[in-house]
């Protein structure tokens, strides 16, 4: 995995453009965007967010374009994490969290 970019979005969520395509050849070039906001809720179980803590929320995308237009929006605060639900690939309790 390499990092391709990395920034802070104005609410201090740390974000990074990542390319997983050299691990794993089915993955589309530039195409994971991984956020590490911190957690609105609590959930159950012992890896998963806790209020108040930072945690891993990746969104994926078609292409390495889609996915540098949503970390542009982001950065720039012209757009929101809870826009991109449909990106996300989890557990949708997870979306409860941002």
């Amino acid at each position: 995995m390499k990092v391709l970019e990395k920034g802070i979005m104005s609410d201090g969520t740390k974000i990074q453009i990542e390319e997983w395509k050299e691990d794993y050849s089915f993955m589309s070039y530039g195409s994971t965007l991984a956020t590490y906001p911190k957690s609105k809720q609590t959930l159950d179980g012992s890896f998963s967010p806790n209020r108040n803590e930072t945690f891993r929320f990746q969104l994926s995308f078609n292409s390495h374009e889609e996915t540098k237009e949503a970390y542009e929006k982001l950065l720039n605060g012209d757009g929101q994490l809870n826009e991109y639900a449909c990106n996300f690939k989890g557990d949708n309790e997870y979306l409860d969290c941002i």
